[in-house]
């Protein structure tokens, strides 16, 4: 049941990243595909983390058209980076939960745009410096203000992660 509301939870993570840019202009900074793999990956599960951003990644190149292959190894590794970082460190703060996302923004931007770079493609948001810039902390503020609202609903609609993870934090670093 757990793995059915995993994969639901990307799919309509996907559909409305497919769906919503097209009526509403702001939501091209947001990715929801990004936020839902950091949600899965602060869970103290690499792995998840990393399959959810493979799938996730994979499934908005899929709809989203471009290089099939560039989202899903930025989304793998940022959601291996950020479940690995989760497991050594206590990010159950909600501050530190919005720095992780912000960086795994601000890291998911660079590495796509760099796969893009090394493979000789031209995005059109990176003509310049400034708005390769100006382009990162749109989607920083976009992914981390839409987190803190997503992550509310995904703890209500996974109630179990979140006594999980403060079981393993107290005995991990108070015991």
């Amino acid at each position: 049941m757990q793995t059915f509301k995993i994969a639901l939870t990307i799919v309509v993570a996907l559909l409305l990243q497919m769906l919503l840019p097209n009526h509403l202009p702001f939501f091209r900074y947001i990715d929801l595909p990004l936020v839902v793999t950091v949600y899965f990956a602060l869970q103290r599960a690499p792995v998840l983390g990393m399959v959810t951003g493979m799938i996730a990644g994979l499934g908005g190149d899929a709809v989203g058209g471009g290089i099939l292959g560039v989202g899903g190894f930025s989304k793998t590794l940022i959601g291996y980076l950020v479940g690995a970082a989760s497991v050594r460190l206590s990010l159950e703060n909600p501050l530190a939960r919005l720095s992780v996302v912000a960086l795994a923004s601000a890291g998911n931007t660079v590495l796509f745009v760099g796969l893009h770079q090394m493979l000789e493609q031209t995005l059109p948001f990176v003509s310049t410096w400034g708005a390769f810039g100006a382009t990162i902390g749109w989607k920083v503020l976009g992914d981390t203000a839409t987190s803190q609202i997503l992550f509310v609903i995904l703890d209500r609609v996974f109630p179990g992660q979140g006594a999980a993870r403060r079981m393993l934090i107290k005995k991990r670093f108070y015991e």
